[in-house]
């Protein structure tokens, strides 16, 4: 796009001036990861972005995401209550999840930036501090029935006014945690970041004149603004829905739906969520901001690929959330796991609803997946160190789940996260040098990622053993045990659900004493546990803890895989001999497929597949002369017959009936599959089933949903053109 007549300056001035704050934003986040001694903040669970005068989002970090789009609130709010109170040296906080905030451990920091007078514009960061008090050493407290049970919430309000701190108001905060030292470490990197950034905007300031830094910010969000409107405008109107679940509450294992809709219109996405389930009464709530934030991530993760991060991607976005639900929870509600829990399962909701939309274009098909993010496997711990000294860390080893597959390509492995999208984690090292805590393993875990034609990627799992300590508290804080939240596309299984894996009473310490090798929980005794999706569980200082996380979903049929990618996938170890023989139908015999095996296996596997499937139309005519209208993801062709829409199978070419405004999927066979169906490690819940639509006529899987039993079945689809 052409600079506007009314920027003052050429198109490569423009660049260099964009560049230029980029590398200011950069200088910020590493300011940030450099001083603070966090190993949270060290693995990235933090950001830092530059803001317009006005408050958009001009400049975004690539690390936690979330919190880019709740800080423009913030600022925005700032604005409203601070006005012409605003000075040069201001730096405002809040950890506010209902104002403008994700979880109160996410501390957020913005501060104005001034050129004499003259308001320029707006440094932001935030970060995952250590503890701010609550019931639960590291503020995470799955127990909680409300927000005062959680730890300090503070309220948006100065913390350095003209460039001095606010020293009652720091005190306060840090005689709420049980880790003032590493609070206020954390605190202090975070103003330096905002000294360091101003400092280099000064300097560009007097470079280019501040007017140039302005508007530079300015065109850039309008740029982005109007390619995005462009994008939107060349995908089809319609409305198109996906429903998730949170399971568990920390006092029972409720479940409640998270119900998404999308409607695309002209150059305008409306993500709403009516249908939701109300806030519960117990951990995994959102605020509403916090799911705004989601949304924006999800909308990063798919339009930030080709465009730039900044405010011009949410101007063409709304998001409606229901008063006081699951995702727009209000006081007394608890919220210390927003930033983890309902939030990600509106972002999943989003991304899902985006790739059926996308996929009616074939020149956007690169961007169909399923949702990256299903679960944070919340490993935190607290306790007494090895040193006799309080401590509280939440391991980030998780962040290294399986990405979701595309249309060209499988996920990748221990790949990171939609949700911290420059994240990473520490080094085995660091945690056993500072923590109570022993690594027996840490590594890939085979079969994890769902199943397709391209596979979602491995997740991680981790060992850690109590060591030199009495006992610690270990909160279990995640979701996604008993559901598959990260669904494949166009036929493809989901991932793997999560998993804590207690041993209890363990002879570990022998073992290795008498030099035995520990490859599995297996090779040790004791007492066996896994716990629900969001428990405390008290530790003794024999105790172990394996940790195996949720996986994305993979992308078309799993037998469609070309079995020589099979056999990569065995000989890899990221797939296993029965894995590949009973997801894949390929028969893998030592370093080579067995080819005639492997057809007789895949052809045994189709015929079980609809001979196991009820519903559909019966006798279905194979081939047409309609003229096909649509065509959705290579599975589905859309055919027009007089005023009506005709449904075909893409791949068998059977004419399936009719569309309705119930969809299409009563117009197939279907079937439910087993735990063991999706994966070994999955485990579904009693009142959830995993329900595969099929092509009747060659068994082709076509799609792969999680729906609740008895509720009615999403509408993956209803074009506006098509009505």
């Amino acid at each position: 796009m052409a600079i506007t007549p009314d920027v003052a300056f050429d198109p490569i001035t423009y660049e260099v001036i964009s560049h230029r704050l980029w590398s200011i934003n950069e200088e910020g986040s590493t300011t940030i990861a450099h001083a603070s001694g966090s190993p949270v903040v060290q693995a990235t669970d933090y950001n830092f972005a530059l803001y317009a005068p006005n408050g958009d989002l001009a400049v975004s970090g690539v690390f936690y995401m979330l919190p880019v789009f709740v800080m423009q609130m913030m600022i925005k709010k700032t604005i409203e209550l601070y006005g012409d109170e605003l000075r040069p040296g201001d730096v405002f906080i809040t950890n506010d999840p209902f104002t403008a905030g994700v979880h109160q451990s996410d501390v957020q920091f913005v501060s104005p930036f001034f050129e004499g007078d003259r308001l320029v514009g707006w440094t932001g960061c935030m970060a995952h501090v250590m503890d701010v008090g609550g019931m639960n050493p590291g503020s995470w407290c799955p127990t909680a029935t409300e927000l005062s049970q959680e730890g300090l919430l503070v309220p948006l309000q100065r913390i350095v006014d003209r460039g001095k701190i606010v020293q009652g108001l720091w005190d306060l905060i840090m005689s709420n945690s049980r880790l003032p030292a590493m609070l206020a470490n954390d605190f202090s990197a975070m103003l330096s970041s905002h000294r360091v950034a101003q400092t280099r905007l000064a300097e560009a300031c007097d470079q280019y004149g501040a007017d140039a830094i302005v508007d530079v910010m300015q065109h850039a969000i309008e740029r982005t603004e109007a390619q995005m409107r462009e994008w939107v405008r060349e995908l089809p109107d319609g409305e198109f829905e996906h429903v998730g679940f949170v399971d568990h509450d920390g006092q029972a294992n409720n479940l409640y739906k998270v119900a998404c809709r999308l409607t695309k219109k002209d150059d305008t996405l409306t993500f709403d969520f009516t249908g939701t389930d109300d806030a519960i009464i117990g951990f995994g709530n959102a605020s509403a901001p916090g799911t705004y934030g989601a949304i924006g991530t999800a909308i990063i993760a798919i339009f930030g690929s080709k465009l730039n991060w900044n405010a011009g991607l949410m101007r063409p976005v709304v998001v409606n959330t229901p008063q006081n639900s699951v995702i727009s929870a209000e006081p007394p509600r608890p919220i210390s796991g927003g930033s983890v829990t309902a939030a990600w399962i509106a972002a999943a909701g989003a991304m899902a609803c985006t790739s059926k939309m996308l996929a009616f274009r074939e020149e956007y098909h690169e961007f169909v997946m399923g949702p990256p993010d299903g679960s944070w496997l919340l490993t935190q711990f607290g306790g007494v160190n090895q040193f006799g000294e309080p401590f509280a860390v939440m391991f980030m080893d998780p962040l290294a789940w399986g990405g979701p597959a595309m249309s060209t390509r499988d996920g990748v492995s221990t790949g990171g996260c939609l949700a911290a999208l420059g994240g990473g984690f520490n080094d085995v090292e660091l945690h056993e040098s500072q923590h109570p805590l022993l690594y027996l393993w840490r590594r890939e875990n085979p079969d994890s990622g769902g199943a397709g034609r391209y596979r979602g990627g491995n997740g991680i799992e981790l060992a850690l053993a109590v060591y030199d300590s009495p006992g610690i508290m270990s909160i279990c804080g995640t979701q996604g045990a008993v559901v598959p939240s990260c669904i494949g596309v166009f036929g493809a299984l989901p991932g793997s659900t999560c998993l804590y894996d207690v041993v209890a009473d363990s002879d570990w310490r022998e073992r290795y004493a008498a030099g035995e090798s520990i490859h599995t929980l297996d090779d040790m005794s004791g007492t066996r546990s896994v716990p629900d999706a969001k428990t405390t569980v008290m530790m003794g200082p024999t105790d172990v803890v394996n940790n195996l996380t949720q996986n994305a979903g993979g992308h078309g049929d799993p037998l469609d895989r070309p079995p020589a990618e099979v056999l990569d996938d065995v000989l890899g170890g990221h797939v296993t001999l029965e894995g590949a023989r009973e997801r894949y139908g390929v028969v893998v015999d030592g370093h080579a497929v067995d080819e005639a095996a492997t057809t007789a296996k895949r052809d045994e596997l189709r015929r079980a597949r609809l001979a196991e499937a009820t519903g559909g139309a019966g006798d279905y005519e194979v081939g047409s002369d309609l003229p096909v209208v649509e065509r959705w993801g290579g599975v589905l062709n859309l055919l027009r017959s007089g005023d009506g829409i005709v449904v075909q199978a893409a791949d068998s070419g059977a004419v399936l009936g009719p569309l309705s405004d119930e969809g299409w999927r009563h117009l197939v066979p279907s079937r439910t599959l087993s735990a063991w169906d999706v994966g070994p490690q999955a485990r579904i819940d009693d009142r959830l089933e995993v329900r595969q639509y099929l092509d009747p006529i060659t068994g082709r899987s076509l799609w792969v949903d999680l729906l609740r039993i008895g509720d009615p079945v999403p509408v993956d689809f209803r074009l506006a053109s098509l009505a």
